[in-house]
């Protein structure tokens, strides 16, 4: 799935809400919002070329005209979004088979289902089981470092068993992963824990991921809350697919002819963040979009939409709270707020909940380049990484640098270059961690480009491959901007 920002804007201009707009200014999910300005009513869709495509026309028409999706703009009329439910729907497989970007539909069909959760428990097949079991054991830790109640890997498979959409967003990332693992792959196709599956294709996760959008399109019309937890906990998965699908290039899909899926599921995030559910799997949800809006902000360079109010920094853990921090400090960077106090006084009131187990600094006589830093638990080292993130930023951006001496900016560059360093030797040393090597390579690629050592640089890709290969994420993307970052210092050197 293509999550590039272009794809995000509404068809007045940006799909992001104002900065200005508080939370309690948002709208309902559940009440008809105001469309966007000179937007016709219901979906928007969009050809490369800035211009619309009217509603009337079938949404799904296949890619040679090139036609993506950008959001509906009317979220709160049921009857509109029941329609282009009903067209879905109504695509034969024939023309279905169509949308997936010229490849080859799976060998074994992936029936539609019809209703968002059950009473009885939903038929496996071998494939599904172990999609499951790559899910439950590889894949939500990556949802759950942060969550002592693991409800990801022990509550989500559950739920799975009796709720569709779950069950499709989660067999849509797990497929997607599973796929791209050099280790399971044979040449009569991925062999999972002795189990051989055939069937399992790259299209695969496409085909599960169209699955769920007639659910997500339901999502304002629903008023029970259990179903709207449901949808929220196949949104904060699908958003985790597309993480992984940002930095594919043309290997799977033609880059022109993809379906966007980010429109909609981000008009289910701001609901998610404008009005949040108590129950227990809806706010662990809550939690991984602040953290996913984060990652997303830092990666694309823009001040993040989070409003936090007083009650989410009064109950938060110390690892959400220092997320929250970085999200700050992130609309800091790219934006005009001042946080130095607030970073320090947080900084001064964790000091002893995030001391380490041990620590130790590199010794580079040994060719060490990343210090040795051990936390107790995953809480912790998300906690101290944010933190981390936070005194980055604040150092590297520092207003007062603008008007300082040479002197001043070569020691916060330094300061900076230790910090990079620092992430990514908690990273190194805490490998079951995996969010903790996506950290490092944010920060690698924020400000990579004040190494100038060979040998440091070498350092900094050797983290980029390391996460490459445990995410089984391409990266191109982060190589590209850190060379070019390099190769522009290295000229103004020369």
């Amino acid at each position: 799935m293509s999550s590039q920002p272009k794809k995000w804007k509404l068809f007045s201009g940006d799909s992001s809400l104002p900065e200005s707009m508080d939370v309690a200014q948002r709208p309902s999910p559940y009440q008809e919002p105001t469309p966007a300005s000179g937007a016709p009513d219901g979906l928007v869709w969009a050809r490369d070329d800035g211009s619309h495509l009217d509603v009337q026309s079938s949404p799904y028409d296949p890619s040679p005209n090139g036609f993506h999706p950008f959001v509906f703009g009317d979220t709160g009329n049921a009857n509109r979004l029941s329609n282009v439910t009903h067209r879905w729907n109504s695509v034969d497989n024939t023309e279905r088979n169509r949308l997936i970007d010229g490849m080859p539909r799976s060998r074994t069909p992936i029936e539609p289902d019809n209703t968002l959760s059950t009473s009885e428990p939903a038929q496996t097949t071998v494939q599904e089981a172990c999609l499951l079991r790559h899910f439950i054991e590889e894949i939500s830790p990556w949802f759950d470092h942060c969550d002592d109640r693991r409800h990801f890997q022990l509550v989500v498979p559950r739920r799975a068993q009796h709720c569709s959409i779950i069950r499709n967003a989660l067999f849509a990332v797990s497929a997607r992963h599973l796929s791209r693992l050099p280790q399971y792959a044979t040449p009569n196709g991925i062999c999972y824990r002795g189990q051989l599956l055939p069937n399992l294709q790259k299209c695969t996760a496409v085909e599960y991921t169209l699955k769920c959008i007639p659910e997500l399109l339901k999502f304002p019309e629903i008023t029970d809350p259990t179903e709207q937890e449901n949808i929220m906990v196949a949104t904060v998965i699908l958003r985790q697919y597309e993480e992984m699908e940002e930095d594919v290039e043309d290997h799977d899909m033609s880059t022109q002819d993809r379906v966007n899926f980010l429109a909609i599921t981000q008009r289910i995030i701001d609901a998610m963040i404008s009005h949040r559910l108590e129950q227990s799997l809806a706010t662990a949800a809550y939690w991984i979009v602040v953290r996913q809006e984060v990652y997303y902000a830092l990666t694309r360079q823009r001040a993040p939409k989070m409003r936090f109010s007083p009650e989410d920094w009064r109950k938060a853990s110390a690892a959400n709270t220092l997320v929250m921090l970085a999200s700050e400090v992130t609309k800091w960077r790219w934006g005009d707020d001042r946080l130095m106090l607030r970073h320090r006084k947080l900084q001064h009131d964790y000091r002893h909940d995030l001391a380490p187990l041990f620590e130790n600094k590199a010794d580079r006589s040994r060719g060490e380049l990343f210090p040795t830093i051990w936390y107790s638990s995953d809480e912790q080292v998300t906690a101290v990484q944010h933190l981390e993130i936070a005194n980055m930023i604040l150092t590297a951006q520092n207003p007062y640098l603008s008007n300082s001496t040479r002197a001043a900016h070569r020691k916060a560059e330094a300061e900076v270059r230790s910090i990079v360093l620092r992430i990514c030797g908690i990273a190194v040393h805490h490998a079951h961690c995996h969010p903790a090597l996506v950290t490092a390579v944010i920060a690698i690629t924020l400000y990579g480009e004040y190494f100038t050592e060979l040998e440091e640089r070498e350092a900094l890709l050797g983290i980029i491959d390391r996460t490459r290969d445990l995410h089984s994420w391409p990266m191109q993307k982060c190589y590209t901007r850190l060379r070019r970052g390099w190769e522009e210092m290295d000229h103004c050197g020369s």
